[in-house]
């Protein structure tokens, strides 16, 4: 995980610049964003911010589903593990009935 990590965080930034000003495009399939609630260690207008980005991304797809986690802030699978398994769940079985 920190390789990766390290990986990451050398080209986050400027991806992240360059998809503000020019979002992929997301195809027609089911999307759905996860988004921590708690600042920890970040201001809370900063975590407002992205939460607030999480929801405007996941509106720009006709299948999108945006979701609080509400026991978590930026490290989501190590906090609610299991809301990510049910969100991948959702997202590749069929309904159930």
């Amino acid at each position: 995980m920190v390789v990766t990590q390290g990986r990451q965080a050398r080209t986050f930034l400027t991806e992240l610049h360059a998809w503000q000003g020019d979002p992929p495009a997301l195809p027609d399939v089911p999307v759905t964003v996860i988004s921590g609630s708690l600042a920890d260690g970040m201001p809370r207008r900063v975590r407002d911010a992205a939460t607030a980005a999480g929801r405007y991304r996941a509106a720009q797809s006709r299948q999108g589903r945006h979701v609080v986690a509400a026991r978590s802030g930026h490290y989501i699978p190590a906090t609610e593990p299991d809301l990510i398994a049910a969100e991948i769940r959702r997202l590749v079985l069929p309904p159930a009935g």
